[in-house]
């Protein structure tokens, strides 16, 4: 059997309509959660040379929300830490094999 790979839309969309069909309320996150969870994309536009007020502005852009480069520098995840996570997954028999 092949695997499939999905894109991050449809990932999105198929928890979105789960969670709609099983009545759960829509998911929300608070800002460091949402900068945690960008923090690889983070790291890719820093090293492009980004700043954290640029990227705090594109979040911002995208959302509505106010966003700061100081909140992008608060709750950004090095990844030091993100690679730890790989590690607990894996230890827990979770994530996938590179």
């Amino acid at each position: 059997m092949t695997e499939e790979t999905y894109t991050l839309s449809e990932a999105l969309a198929a928890r979105k309509a789960l969670r709609e069909a099983s009545g759960a309320a829509e998911e929300t996150f608070d800002l460091a959660d949402l900068i945690g969870m960008a923090s690889d994309e983070i790291e890719m536009l820093m090293e492009q040379g980004k700043s954290a007020d640029e990227i705090a502005a594109m979040i911002q852009s995208s959302t509505g929300k106010p966003v700061t480069g100081k909140d992008v520098e608060e709750h950004y995840i090095g990844p030091e830490e993100r690679d730890s996570w790989d590690d607990d997954d894996e230890q827990e028999g979770g994530g996938k094999a590179n």
